[in-house]
């Protein structure tokens, strides 16, 4: 039996965390004994850890990364635990911090590294004064952290091609898509009690869905200017956000100034999203970018029409994505998802989505594992 520990930021509702978990319920437990090593201090809550548990999989806290004085201990303190491990293979999913884990794997004399990308640009953004300084570092930051990983790692995977170019270049890599069970989203059904306690009402004939968490690269503030627009145009809809983030309270702030407090459901963070997809109608993605989006994959795996911004992979399109400029305004991403609740709806393509069920995407990353 091989041992494999990855490395993760958590185990929480995001899409690589999630993806993850995904794997790792559809991991076969009699060729693998897999560990997950995950940077979330003592005590604070982790969605999925209780699951993943459960599953026969272990989970060992390394602490958070958000000081210089806690990155230098989950350094020290991966680098003792590897040390006095036998890992086979370590599988790391945790951006450009895949150089620093899969340096310490090196050290620590583990045999197959893979580098996991799943993301297609730096989500770090400084403002003010001093953002000028504060980029340089970043770059050089990013620069020596793509040299680690393709010093460090032995196989190299992507969840997009846009993701393995930023983190790759011109080397090679294996494309890998997001998988999730696409069946359960096929087959989920909605619910009048799960829209009553979400609060949509009767009269709400379209429902119109984002999933991601409430960060600067989901783009929420624009999303709800959008929602005001499409409100001038029609009122028989309600917009559901589902997910948290550090944007809250600026989210909350931007629905009440544009009166939207009738129009927009936070829902915060939930675990039956299928069941949440099955009672909408379109998926809203108006990211700045993203690598190849979990969430999208899910809503169209759950039929809905989906209006997504066109910096978006078109990878993730498996025959329901209608592309859409973020040069245009609010006014006419408003009128384009008035046209898609319209139009009649589309069929995916079912071939393309199979590359997305997590059957496969383990199978790939097996093959991986055994070569």
């Amino acid at each position: 039996m091989k041992k494999i520990v990855y490395f993760s930021h958590g185990l929480s509702a995001n899409g690589i965390e999630t993806f993850l978990v995904n794997v790792l319920e559809k991991l076969d437990k009699t060729k693998y004994d897999a560990t997950v090593v995950i940077a979330i201090d003592e005590g604070v809550e982790c969605l999925h850890e209780q699951r993943v548990l459960d599953m026969g999989v272990k989970v060992v806290r390394m602490g958070d990364l958000d000081s210089m004085k806690k990155k230098l201990a989950y350094y020290l303190k991966v680098k003792d635990f590897l040390k006095k491990s036998d890992f086979d293979i370590a599988h790391s999913n945790m951006d450009l911090l895949n150089g620093i884990t899969l340096s310490l794997a090196k050290k620590a004399g583990i045999e197959k590294r893979i580098c996991h990308a799943h993301t297609s640009k730096s989500q770090f953004q400084a403002q003010g004064i001093v953002a000028k300084a504060i980029m340089s570092v970043q770059k050089e930051y990013h620069s020596r952290m793509k040299d680690l990983i393709l010093s460090c790692s032995t196989d190299r995977v992507a969840c997009s091609s846009v993701a393995g170019e930023y983190f790759y270049g011109d080397k090679d890599y294996e494309l890998v898509y997001n998988g999730i069970d696409i069946s359960i989203y096929e087959q989920a059904k909605s619910d009048e009690e799960l829209k009553q306690e979400i609060g949509i009402c009767d009269v709400d004939k379209n429902i119109i869905v984002s999933v991601g968490r409430l960060t600067p690269v989901k783009n929420p503030t624009f999303a709800l200017e959008v929602m005001a627009e499409l409100k001038k145009i029609r009122k028989d809809f309600r917009y559901l956000w589902v997910g948290d983030g550090e944007l809250k309270e600026e989210v909350e702030t931007k629905i009440a100034e544009l009166g939207l407090e009738d129009t927009v459901i936070l829902t915060g963070v939930r675990t039956d999203i299928p069941q949440i997809l099955a009672c909408c109608d379109c998926f809203l993605m108006p990211s700045l970018f993203e690598g190849l989006p979990f969430s999208l994959v899910e809503a169209q795996a759950a039929g809905l029409k989906c209006v997504v911004s066109d910096v978006v992979t078109k990878t993730a399109d498996i025959g329901l994505v209608d592309y859409f400029s973020l040069e245009k305004s609010a006014k006419e991403w408003a009128e384009e998802i008035n046209r898609v609740l319209q139009s009649p709806k589309k069929e995916k393509n079912k071939e393309k989505a199979k590359l997305f069920d997590i059957s496969h995407t383990v199978s790939q990353l097996e093959k991986i594992y055994e070569k």
